[in-house]
């Protein structure tokens, strides 16, 4: 087959080719058109998810703002109205006890302490029962501060009424002492919680909301444990104490008893007395107050 029969036959298969090219170039566009087109229509469904997103965002800021301003609006209007409420804990305290007319001794107590919020003018209000000579006014009042900060709600229109019961008169040493527990009533009046009554602190309340050291530990844990007590907080540093070892010495011919000074711990001071309960140390009122809420 000479180059004019095999020239014809090439432009056929050329032709050909070209036509199978031009094909699936056309197949191609065709292809590359219809995603051209999905994806215009993606981006206008991006678009159109934008703009539902963005009117989603103001509506949420809208009620957002709807939400802060009623519930700033019920604040003011429980502060305007006052709040009612009531809560119970147990104060321990240092009793004396008279062994005869010259001499005393301490002893460890239990006191219940109701606390009660009325509508009022602000006022704050002591009541013991039966006479008990211990004075909580001035406890009452750094209390009524602290919880006030503790909670972020206001008592000037609210009269607070801290009732302290015993079960018999007697004369109580160390009033500054129930400041924590008290402070600790007045907050779970005001956020209408229950407290457990197997927990005791004792330690005063200082005006930041700190719990300062109290005398007598050991005779008001004690009380506390007899009480049926599972945990007694005391403050930073106090949960060990000093008790009085009786030793004895002989020195021909004489025998020489002292009481010498030794350190304890007082969970173990209480187990020695039989006493199975926890001994926690804490520095402020925000770490007691949990205790009183996890343990029912």
């Amino acid at each position: 087959m000479d180059y004019k029969e095999l020239l014809p036959l090439a432009l056929i298969i050329s032709l050909l080719a070209n036509v199978i090219v031009a094909y699936e170039l056309m197949v191609v566009l065709k292809r590359n058109n219809s995603l051209v087109s999905q994806i215009e229509n993606l981006l206008v469904q991006n678009e159109n998810l934008q703009r539902e997103i963005e009117n989603l965002r103001s509506q949420v800021e809208y009620y957002r703002s709807q939400a802060e301003y009623y519930s700033s609006l019920i604040e003011r209007l429980e502060t305007d109205i006052g709040l009612v409420g009531e809560a119970e804990v147990n104060i321990v305290a240092v009793k004396t006890v008279s062994e005869s007319f010259f001499t005393v001794r301490y002893e460890g107590t239990v006191l219940k302490c109701t606390v009660e919020l009325h509508v009022g003018s602000g006022r704050i209000l002591v009541n013991t029962v039966p006479r008990i000579g211990i004075d909580l006014q001035t406890s009452a009042q750094t209390a009524v501060n602290v919880a006030e900060r503790f909670t972020e709600k206001s008592l000037s229109n609210t009269d607070v009424i801290i009732t302290v019961e015993s079960k018999e008169e007697v004369y109580v040493v160390d009033g500054p002492s129930a400041g924590a527990a008290i402070t600790i009533a007045v907050i779970a009046a005001i956020k209408g919680e229950k407290l457990s009554n197997k927990v005791f602190i004792t330690g005063t309340i200082m005006p930041d909301g700190s719990i300062g050291k109290v005398g007598g530990i050991a005779e008001k844990a004690e009380a506390a444990a007899a009480e049926g007590g599972i945990i007694f907080l005391v403050p930073k540093g106090q949960s060990t104490i000093t008790v009085y070892k009786r030793v004895e010495r002989y020195i021909p011919p004489f025998t020489f008893i002292t009481l010498e000074p030794v350190q304890i711990s007082l969970k173990e001071y209480l187990s020695q007395k039989g006493y199975d309960i926890e001994v926690y140390e804490v520095s402020n009122i925000v770490e007691a107050y949990k205790y009183f809420i996890l343990n029912p």
